[in-house]
């Protein structure tokens, strides 16, 4: 019995020792394997401005498209200034990852300028008077229309470097109008439209399309005299911009004038007489002031609300009258500023239309083929950028029981913001 005792405890003691070897070995191979991955991190090390100039890497922030990717444009600190033939001027910059674009007419001293910016994660878009004063803006977080507009920007960036800016395109000195004034007068009076005026309408495609050929885009685009600055430093930067690229600055402009609005609409739905008072002074102090700002000199009926005092009373430049007059007086759906209809409350001063009459307008103007009318066009619908609405049936339940149940629907119309065609 004392031998056999003795044997056990041995062997025990030899499974102790074998375990105490193995789990040794595994330790050892771990601390090899550690050391060699190390080794090769090491090797493979790269910095952090190699990182930022490897080709492989996608930057969605300011890399939208696989084609830009190649080109990179983004990477560049620039401005580019275009004048248009009609006075119209376009200024593109992109500066420290913010892009912006800004329209403006450059021919009205009293007149309004569109700012659109992203930065890459947002987008915003904020219109100024001539003195500065902020009239409307919005700010959005979908990325589907952030990529959009950086896909667009860019675009038209890498269009107009392929041009040669030292050569803008000529002008024909001598202009004939396309429609004739029978079958314009025909459309006022009568809605007649030709098929030479659906031609007109449609003939010249966007330049996001894509359609048009190499030698007619610059065309399409509408570059007329272009100036190219490439910014290495922030003194460089016009001074009227150095507010403009703050992006944090700007929403935070944007949610104050929201909060104003909305102050604006509890005081008009106010039980006080004088807060209810004072808020409709100074919705009427804000109409006068967009009517000025968009007052087209030479028309009595172009810009907010109008001047003539009878219908057949015209100003200097009588086709783009008449193609407001027609807008103002013969749409049968509108919403006024700070009222509520079909289901819709308008935050905005300006009256909202509905999508056909402002179709109908553009293609007024279009047809009136004129200087004015088409800087009536770029002011409402590339500057102001009016939206428009739809009407879409929805049934609405006007009576319920105790128990929540409907007892009595009926159909009622409801309007669906959209947004209008540029110009």
């Amino acid at each position: 019995m004392i031998v056999l005792k003795v044997r056990v405890k041995n062997m025990l003691n030899m499974k102790i020792e074998i375990r105490n070897l193995f789990l040794l070995t595994i330790v050892t191979a771990l601390l090899n394997l550690a050391a060699a991955t190390s080794s090769a991190s090491s090797n493979n090390f790269i910095s952090l401005d190699e990182f930022n100039s490897s080709p492989t890497r996608h930057n969605h922030r300011h890399h939208p498209s696989t084609h830009q990717q190649q080109q990179q444009p983004q990477k560049d600190n620039f401005i580019l200034i275009d004048y248009l033939s009609d006075g119209e001027r376009e200024r593109r910059i992109s500066w420290n990852g913010i892009t912006g674009k800004e329209t403006s007419i450059g021919d009205v001293s009293k007149s309004l300028s569109l700012w659109q910016l992203s930065d890459g994660k947002s987008f915003i878009q904020m219109i100024y008077t001539s003195d500065g004063q902020l009239m409307d803006c919005e700010y959005i977080r979908q990325k589907k229309l952030v990529f959009s507009f950086l896909n667009r920007f860019y675009d038209e960036i890498d269009q107009a470097r392929s041009r040669n800016f030292t050569s803008p395109l000529t002008v024909p000195k001598k202009h004939h109008s396309l429609v004739s004034d029978h079958d314009f007068r025909e459309f006022i009076d009568n809605g007649i439209v030709t098929s030479e005026m659906e031609d007109l309408q449609y003939s010249v495609q966007e330049f996001a399309n894509g359609q048009s050929s190499a030698a007619d885009a610059p065309d399409a685009f509408g570059l007329r005299n272009l100036t190219y600055i490439q910014l290495t430093s922030e003194d460089e930067l016009p001074k009227d911009l150095h507010k403009q690229l703050n992006y944090r600055r700007l929403k935070h402009q944007c949610d104050q004038r929201h909060a104003q609005m909305r102050n604006l609409a509890h005081g008009l739905q106010s039980s006080d007489p004088q807060e209810q008072q004072t808020a409709g002074e100074t919705l009427q102090r804000h109409r006068r002031d967009l009517s000025n700002m968009l007052r087209v000199p030479g028309t009595k009926w172009c810009g907010k609300g109008w001047s003539a005092r009878n219908y057949v009373e015209m100003g200097g430049l009588s086709k783009a009258d008449r193609c407001c007059r027609q807008h103002d007086l013969s749409c049968p759906f509108w919403i006024l500023g700070f009222e509520t209809k079909y289901g819709v409350f308008n935050w905005r001063v300006n009256t909202l239309m509905h999508c056909s009459c402002d179709e109908r307008f553009r293609t007024c103007l279009k047809m009136s083929d004129s200087s004015d009318a088409n800087m009536v066009g770029k002011l409402f619908f590339n500057i102001v950028q009016s939206k428009c609405f739809v009407l879409k049936p929805e049934t609405v339940c006007t009576k319920t029981s105790w128990w929540g149940k409907c007892e009595k629907k009926i159909r009622k119309k409801r309007a669906l913001i959209r947004d209008n065609r540029k110009y």
